[in-house]
């Protein structure tokens, strides 16, 4: 009996991947355009991701993405990505944008730590901006491995020059391993302004209340953008 009992607790103490509040993909940069973005999540330890998309053709997109974690105790590098988008139509020609992105992350040891497949969607209409982006996700780290479905979602109006709304994202089902659940949302804003025909700043703010699960505490989130 005692033999069980310490099985069955070494099997509920085993430990998740824990996660935090996801990113919200768009359908960016077109068809030789480069994009820039920094993200930092400033939830806990805190999460920082630094991207560089080149737009191959209106169509095909790929890039690099370098994510940290800090900067609480310092940055401190944790994996690379290269990253892959086919966009099927563009939210600005068409009614709906659709796309598909696949991601592979390295980590600092040089061995494979994730896989990710999203489908992303966005409608800009009206004055109005919705995102939505669903993650298939593969993840390995310290050992533990775990497999499940995420997704992030924004709503906005343009109210004034500024699109503000609310933002949710989070980790939704588990299908193996540890593959740790939580859910996140809150208030956001983002500004927008063109340079010209060929440049852009994109920059959002938002405040992100862990609602459940064991991930990164609530935060604030940044982005800064740049399309060129």
């Amino acid at each position: 009996m005692k033999k069980l009992i310490a099985i069955a607790a070494l099997l509920f103490a085993s430990p998740v991947l824990a996660q935090g509040p996801e990113s919200l993909d768009q359908l960016e940069p077109g068809g030789g355009e480069v994009q820039l973005e920094w993200l930092g999540d400033f939830g806990g330890e805190g999460e920082q991701g630094l991207e560089l998309l080149f737009g191959v053709s209106d169509m095909l997109v790929i890039g690099a993405e370098a994510e940290f974690e800090g900067p609480r105790e310092g940055l401190v590098f944790e994996e690379a990505s290269a990253v892959v988008m086919w966009r099927f139509a563009d939210p600005g020609d068409v009614p709906v944008g659709l796309g598909l992105m696949g991601e592979v992350a390295v980590d600092r040891g040089g061995r494979v730590s994730g896989l990710e497949a999203r489908g992303i969607v966005e409608v800009q209409r009206g004055g109005w901006w919705l995102q939505g982006n669903a993650m298939l996700r593969h993840m390995r780290e310290d050992g533990e491995r775990g497999t499940g479905l995420a997704y992030s979602a924004s709503v906005q109006r343009d109210v004034g020059g500024l699109f503000v709304g609310i933002e949710a994202s989070g980790q939704a089902v588990r299908l193996g391993g540890e593959f740790g659940l939580g859910h996140y949302a809150g208030p956001s804003v983002t500004f927008e302004h063109e340079f010209g025909d060929e440049r852009e700043v994109e920059i959002g703010l938002a405040w992100l209340e862990r609602l459940k699960g064991d991930g990164a505490p609530s935060g604030p989130r940044v982005f800064v953008q740049f399309t060129f």
